[in-house]
C-alpha cells in the first residue's frame, strides 16, 4: 500500500473509531517515513485543534489485564485542560506509532470495555504499520537491485559500443602512421573517412548518455513553440539520409495538420531515433515509411519497417535504458537507449508512445502529441 493509500486507510479507520466510541478526535501516528503526517479523524475543526493542543494520558493498555495510566504534563495553553488519551502502538515488542483519543466534552471516562476496542486497535494497527514498513523496504530494495542491474547493463553495453569504434579509429590512425607503407591516397581517404564515422558513432552514444542523464534528472525541459510538422518530418528524412541509405524512405503527412505546440529539436531527436532503429534492423532494400495524422484531437506519428518485429511480451520493456533486444536472426545491437529516450522525450510533451501491435511483419512505433486546441 502506497503511502498515500496508508493515510487513507488510516483516516478511515480513525474516523471508525471516534464514531463508534463518540470521541471527540482520534490521531494515528507513526514513524514520519511510514506515514509522513498523523492520519486524525475529528468531530470538526475545533475538536481537531483541542486533540493537537491538549496534554496527554499515556494509557498502557494491555488486552488481556489490568492497564495503568502515566500522566504525561506538557506545556499549559488556553485549550491543555482537556487530556487525550494515549495507546502506545507495538510490532514485534517494539513501539512503531501511538492512537491518541480525545473523549467528548463532559464525557464519563471511558470504559474497560472502550480500552479493550482501543488494545486491540492498537494491535491490529502495529500489524498494518509493520507490514507497510516491510513493503517501503522491500520496494527500496527492489529499486537499489534494479539501479544494480541497469549499471551492469550500461557497463556491458556501452563497453561493447564502445570497443568497435575505438578498435577501428585506432587501427586506421595505426596505418595512418606506418610510414613504411606507401599508402595510395584512396586508402588514406579511406582510413581518415573511418576514423571520422567512428568518432561520429562515438559522439552520437556520448550524446544519448548525457541526454538520458539529463532527462533523468529532471534537466531537460521542452522549449516548445508552434511547428509545422510536415516541415520537421522532411527535415528528420533529409538528415536521415546517411542512415537510412539503402533503404528506400516514404513520407505520409496531410497538407491540412494544424501546427502544433512542441520543442522542435526534441521531437526531431525522436523521430530520428525511430528511424535509425528502423534502419538498423531491416533487410537492405526494405522500406521505411513516416507517417503523421490526426488522431482524436491529437497528432500521430508512426515510423514503419519491415524487419523481424518485436514480441509482444517485450512492447513495453523495449522502451526501458540499456534494454537490447535479439531480433531473429541478429543479436543484440545497440546501446538500448534511443527509444528509452525518445519515450520521455514525448511524455515531457504529454504524449504516449508504443509499439503498434496491429501491424503484419515488422515494427511500427507510434506516438501522439496533443493537437492545437481549437483547430478543426
Amino acid at each position: 500500500m502506497a503511502e498515500p493509500d496508508l493515510e487513507r486507510a488510516l483516516v478511515a479507520v480513525a474516523e471508525h473509531f471516534r464514531a463508534a466510541l463518540d470521541l471527540d478526535a482520534v490521531s494515528i501516528e507513526a514513524d514520519a517515513e511510514v506515514l509522513p503526517r498523523p492520519a486524525i479523524a475529528a468531530r470538526d475543526d475545533s475538536a481537531r485543534a483541542d486533540l493537537r493542543a491538549t496534554g496527554s494520558e499515556l494509557r498502557l493498555i494491555d488486552p488481556s489485564g489490568p492497564s495503568r495510566t502515566v500522566r504525561l504534563v506538557g506545556p499549559r495553553t488556553a485549550r491543555a485542560a482537556r487530556r487525550a488519551r494515549v495507546v502506545p502502538i507495538v510490532a514485534a515488542g517494539a513501539r512503531v506509532g501511538r492512537l491518541a483519543v480525545l473523549p467528548r466534552a463532559g464525557a464519563p471516562e471511558l470504559g474497560p470495555a472502550d480500552e479493550r476496542v482501543l488494545a486491540i486497535a492498537a494491535a491490529q494497527l502495529g500489524v498494518t504499520i509493520e507490514r507497510a514498513r516491510f513493503r517501503k523496504e522491500a520496494t527500496e530494495a527492489e529499486v537499489l537491485r534494479r539501479s544494480d542491474d541497469l549499471k551492469t547493463e550500461l557497463l556491458h553495453a556501452v563497453s561493447h559500443e564502445l570497443r568497435t569504434p575505438l578498435a577501428s579509429i585506432l587501427a586506421s590512425a595505426g596505418s595512418l602512421r606506418q610510414r613504411d607503407v606507401e599508402w595510395t591516397e584512396r586508402e588514406r581517404d579511406e582510413f581518415a573517412s573511418a576514423i571520422q564515422d567512428e568518432s561520429v558513432r562515438l559522439d552520437r552514444l556520448v550524446s544519448s548518455l548525457l541526454d538520458l542523464s539529463r532527462i533523468e534528472n529532471g534537466a531537460l525541459v521542452p522549449h516548445k513553440a508552434w511547428h509545422d510538422v510536415g516541415a520537421l518530418v522532411e527535415d528528420v528524412a533529409g538528415r536521415m539520409r546517411p542512415v537510412t541509405a539503402g533503404h528506400p524512405v516514404r513520407l505520409q503527412v496531410p497538407e491540412d495538420l494544424p501546427p502544433v505546440e512542441l520543442d522542435y529539436v526534441e521531437i526531431q531527436q525522436v523521430l530520428s531515433n525511430l528511424v535509425e532503429n528502423a534502419a538498423k534492423f531491416s533487410p537492405a532494400g526494405s522500406e521505411i515509411g513516416i507517417s503523421v495524422g490526426r488522431d482524436d484531437g491529437d497528432i500521430r506519428f508512426a515510423v514503419r519497417d519491415h524487419g523481424p518485429g518485436i514480441a509482444a511480451a517485450d512492447a513495453e520493456r523495449v522502451f526501458e535504458p540499456f534494454v537490447r533486444l535479439a531480433r531473429a536472426g541478429q543479436g543484440p545491437r545497440g546501446v538500448g537507449l534511443g527509444l528509452a529516450i525518445a519515450k520521455r522525450l514525448v511524455e515531457a510533451h504529454a504524449g504516449t508512445i508504443w509499439v503498434d501491435s496491429g501491424v503484419s511483419d515488422g515494427t511500427r512505433i507510434v506516438f501522439t502529441l496533443p493537437g492545437r486546441a481549437g483547430v478543426t
